[in-house]
């Protein structure tokens, strides 16, 4: 019901406990001129008499709820404009203390069943595919609004504290440890072998001329070609012996090598300060920067590419996991306990860490508003229940007064 209907009903209702007070007060009048030609009007006027009081003093009572009486600035009249604030205070106060209480918020909620309510919604896939394109356009619109180089810094920001705070040479050794202990250090030294190679059959002239440069100037040019083939060819040959022969004797030396290198990484300090030291370099490095740039732009394209297309991997993703929730949820009761747990720890804290900044929202709100502004909407939202008082009072006050009249008589 807007304010529109609130108000046409309540002027209906004015209208009909004024009315009832005229009518009143015409019957006072009658049944005064004829009292003496009639005596039974003697209880009409009583009736009247005391009604046309009633009346009148529910109707100061509910105008003085308002404005002043008849535009008298009477005491204690025009109770809510000049009591605005404290009734801003007390509704603010009224709402963050019965409704946003944690403890009958919680019980509601469990009431709800929200766990198992939300397994059954999740899994309507119609419903899934929704909070899927919802999920995905909200990444895109959050994509789309973010500013790269802040994210870019922020990401190389978290980078380098985390890798700060990491120990450089024994994740080094643990992860050469971990080769050694899985037999996987003959794949890394085949595989090593083989990229060494292919470098050198793709940077031919770089390496010629490094051989040329360490070469005495008298030197014929044909020797570095020379030397650069022989090397080629060492390469190569070790390279077909490694795949060749497993029990190779530079699979042994490369072994120890390692096992040497996680003692050194591990606990030698000398190496382990170097090494520190290489990583503060790495990190200061401007590369650095560029590489998680162009990580972040690489991910923001593929993001934005998926969220757009409505049956991309991602959006099938979020379905499916979200469906499989649903299942899980469903199916399992711990599960279900475990999300109602979360979900009223999480109403707690909303409640206590906001409730008050609520109270205080509605308080400001109802503070804000006009002074007859905020006495017009109450009097829409109530004042048509307060003329039921008018009426009540008349015919109570009627009542009473002829109850009166009568003990009167009789006494």
């Amino acid at each position: 019901m807007d304010d529109t209907q609130r108000a046409l009903q309540l002027r209906r209702m004015q209208r009909l406990a004024t009315g009832l007070l005229i009518a009143m007060t015409a019957l006072f009048l009658l049944s005064s001129y004829f009292r003496e030609m009639l005596p039974w009007l003697g209880f009409v006027r009583a009736f009247a008499e005391a009604a046309m009081i009633g009346a009148i003093a529910d109707w100061f009572a509910v105008t003085a709820l308002f404005r002043h009486p008849l535009g008298l600035p009477i005491p204690h009249t025009a109770i809510i404009p000049q009591r605005k604030e404290r009734i801003a205070e007390s509704f603010g106060r009224f709402i963050e203390r019965n409704f946003l209480d944690p403890d009958k918020i919680v019980q509601r909620l469990r009431k709800q069943d929200v766990a198992l309510r939300m397994a059954r919604w999740l899994r309507q896939p119609e419903r899934t595919a929704q909070v899927a394109d919802l999920a995905a356009e909200s990444l895109a619109g959050l994509l789309r609004v973010a500013n790269d180089e802040e994210v870019g810094l922020l990401l190389q920001r978290t980078l380098n504290e985390r890798l700060v705070a990491l120990p450089a040479t024994p994740l080094i050794a643990r992860l050469l440890g971990a080769l050694v202990v899985e037999q996987r250090q003959r794949e890394v030294l085949l595989q090593l072998a083989r990229v060494a190679t292919e470098w050198m059959e793709a940077n031919q002239e770089l390496i010629r001329k490094r051989i040329a440069g360490e070469l005495p100037s008298w030197a014929p040019r044909v020797v570095d070609q020379k030397i650069y083939e022989r090397l080629l060819d060492g390469a190569r040959k070790l390279l077909i012996e490694l795949s060749e022969d497993p029990d190779h004797p530079f699979y042994a030396q490369f072994t120890q090598t390692l096992d040497r290198w996680i003692v050194n990484l591990e606990y030698d300090p000398e190496v382990r300060a170097r090494g520190e030291g290489l990583k503060q370099e790495l990190l200061a490095h401007p590369m650095l920067r560029e590489v998680v740039a162009s990580l972040w732009q690489d991910l923001k394209v593929s993001l934005l590419s998926q969220s757009s297309s409505p049956g991309s991997p991602l959006r099938l993703s979020i379905a499916r996991g979200l469906a499989h929730l649903g299942d899980l949820l469903e199916h399992d009761p711990e599960w279900r306990q475990r999300l109602d747990g979360w979900i009223e720890e999480i109403a707690r804290y909303l409640v206590r860490r906001y409730g008050r900044a609520v109270g205080d929202f509605v308080t400001q709100t109802v503070r804000a508003w006009e002074t007859a502004e905020i006495t017009r909407k109450i009097e829409l939202q109530f004042g048509r229940d307060l003329q039921f008082i008018r009426i009540n009072g008349t015919i109570v006050g009627g009542l009473a007064g002829l109850v009166i009249y009568t003990l009167s008589l009789l006494l």
